[in-house]
């Protein structure tokens, strides 16, 4: 399995510091991230991705902070003192799927 971002390039995204608290989230975010990426590229043994592939890097990205905001969002819904209740995306990985086309080894056969 690859490793797309590291918890400091994470927290860097999220403009957080990495601390002790919030290392093991930040590692979990992008450990989940790299799985989806690696699961949607369909690579094989062999052919795996580098770590420093400049699309995977900036998904793991835009979905650890997904993952890592997650629990923020447990019902759905994230709260904002300034703006009200705003409801989460409801397709999950779909939009990031897209963007990793380009990496995708093979399609299946609808």
């Amino acid at each position: 399995m690859g490793t797309y971002a590291t918890p400091a390039q994470l927290a860097d995204a999220l403009r957080v510091s990495v601390t002790a608290k919030n290392s093991a989230l930040l590692e979990a975010a992008i450990d989940a991230a790299s799985a989806e990426i690696d699961h949607e590229a369909g690579r094989t043994t062999g052919d795996e991705l580098e770590d420093d592939d400049p699309i995977a890097h900036a998904v793991c990205l835009a979905r650890g902070i997904e993952w890592f905001k997650s629990n923020d969002a447990i019902f759905g819904v994230v709260g904002f003192a300034d703006t009200g209740v705003l409801a989460a995306p409801k397709d999950g990985f779909a939009r990031h799927a897209a963007t990793l086309v380009p990496l995708k080894q093979s399609f299946g056969i609808a």
